[in-house]
């Protein structure tokens, strides 16, 4: 019986170790190479987030100090009504023309709030989308969680300004009529405006009306800081990022 001998199959070259070496050091530069571009890619993608959320915090910033300085102007004059109702003599209150001065001065100073809505569209975005994270200049970062802190003592003042009026709306239905006319354009009529002569009253009307005016100045007080700060925030943020 004779034996077939099966050819021998060419097999290729055995490499050397080097040459894995070689390998692997192409697929490790390949990989880190990409992983260095996505990196970069990443980088340059927040820079440009980055920029684009404070050049959107500017611009609110800028409404802000506008609507600031128009509640200023006109918590000035709300101021200026509370207090000269404060000279009106309540000794002289049965005098009908003294009566329509007090109800106007309560009228159209004591009856009306000055709020400040800060323009918090940056603001939002950057709390919801998580895009604090891409503020990552600490000094701005700082800059910027300052202004919401100040904003939020500033809507709690605002809160204790809005309650003190109700109740000195409430309290003026017990010695006011306020269901008279309004006559402050013509001359006084013969009809009372107060419904009360109870000097206990008049005296609590009064005391709250001091009590109003010692608020808003406080309130005032922090809508100037709130406009030095926006103020001071914008220049901050321009130079900081070289934005024109």
């Amino acid at each position: 019986m004779e034996v077939h001998h099966h050819p021998e199959l060419p097999h290729g070259k055995k490499k050397h170790f080097k040459e894995y070496v070689l390998e692997f050091l192409m697929i490790f530069l390949a990989v880190t190479m990409g992983y260095i571009a996505e990196n970069v890619r990443e980088h340059i993608s927040d820079n440009a987030r980055e920029k684009e959320y404070i050049t959107g915090m500017i611009e609110n910033l800028k409404t802000d100090t506008a609507n600031l300085t128009f509640n200023l102007r006109s918590i000035k004059k709300q101021i200026g009504g509370i207090d000269t109702l404060l000279t009106i003599s309540r000794d002289k209150l049965a005098d009908i023309k003294v009566q329509d001065s007090l109800y106007y001065y309560t009228a159209n100073y004591m009856f009306n709030e000055v709020e400040f809505k800060n323009d918090d569209v940056t603001l939002t975005q950057l709390r919801n989308a998580g895009g604090y994270r891409l503020i990552r200049k600490k000094g701005a970062l700082d800059s910027i969680a300052k202004y919401e802190k100040s904003l939020q003592y500033l809507n709690e003042q605002f809160g204790f300004y809005s309650r003190a009026f109700e109740k000195t709306i409430d309290f003026s239905g017990s010695i006011f009529d306020l269901n008279v006319e309004h006559r402050f354009d013509s001359a006084p009529t013969s009809t009372p405006v107060l419904i009360t002569n109870d000097k206990v009253k008049i005296n609590e009307f009064y005391n709250r009306a001091y009590l109003m005016s010692v608020i808003v100045k406080s309130y005032r007080g922090m809508l100037k800081y709130q406009l030095r700060y926006s103020t001071g925030l914008i220049s901050y943020l321009k130079d900081k990022y070289d934005i024109d």
